[in-house]
Parts: structure tokens; sequence; C-alpha cells
């Protein structure tokens, strides 16, 4: 058998021009599937900056940085604070893009999304049962 290498993904801050976002490793996650997973927290980017493409970049390089260290990214969709340009269902479509699917929708949190390595959109589509529920609650 093969040894394998693993490379965490450190926690902490990342950043492309105004957008910023935080790594952390995740509560939300039964203590089994912590070590291969990190959540992403405090997404945001100014308004003033909004559709200029740093948040997408951003997002890129954390998923092509999440793909390098063979870690499943976790998030909760919820659109927050006054800069908030998406509702619900466009900010489910956004983080599709990127690979991440929906995994639960509460009325309080958001919707729980994760992204496995080496995700692309074609594999995230949602379902329309799941289509439906982030309609139901945004």
């Amino acid at each position: 058998m093969d040894d394998v290498t693993i490379n965490p993904m450190a926690t902490g801050e990342r950043s492309v021009g105004p957008a910023t976002l935080r790594i952390r490793q995740s509560t939300a996650l039964p203590l089994h599937m912590r070590a291969g997973s990190r959540e992403l927290v405090n997404f945001e980017v100014p308004k003033t900056e909004q559709n200029k493409g740093y948040g997408a970049r951003l997002l890129r390089k954390t998923c092509k940085e999440a793909d390098e260290a063979g870690m499943v990214l976790v998030l909760w969709a919820k659109p927050y604070g006054e800069d908030a340009s998406l509702d619900l269902p466009k900010l489910v479509e956004w983080y599709n893009r990127f690979g991440f699917a929906v995994l639960q929708t509460t009325e309080t949190a958001g919707v729980m999304m994760a992204r496995v390595v080496g995700a692309t959109e074609r594999g995230a589509r949602l379902s329309p049962i799941a289509a439906s529920l982030i309609k139901e609650y945004a």
C-alpha cells in the first residue's frame, strides 16, 4: 500500500483585493469528518467593489488550494449585512458555479453547501427538491 501524504489546508484569512474570507475547521460537521474539511466563513466584498471579479477570484483561489490539500469545503450560504447584493437563490447559484452543492437548508442558518475535491459546476447542479427548499426559505 502506498503512503499517502496529507497536505493540510491552513486556517486563517484569505484575500484578493478587497475580497476577504476566513477558513476554519468546521464545527458544523461530525468530529470524524473535520480533519478532511474546512469551512469558509465571513466571505465579504465591499458593496463598492462587488461585480468586479474579486470574490470569484478569491473563491477560485481557495478552491484550488483545497483541491491541492485534498480538503472538502463547506459553507453556510446566507446573505447578510447592508452590502448583501444577492438574494439566497442567486447566492446559491453563484456558489454552484464553483462546484458547491446544497447539503441542507434551514430557515435560520441558511443553506449548508459543500464542495468535494475537484468539483465543477456540472457536478453541483441543484436537484429540483433542493431548489424548491431554497425558494421556500428565501
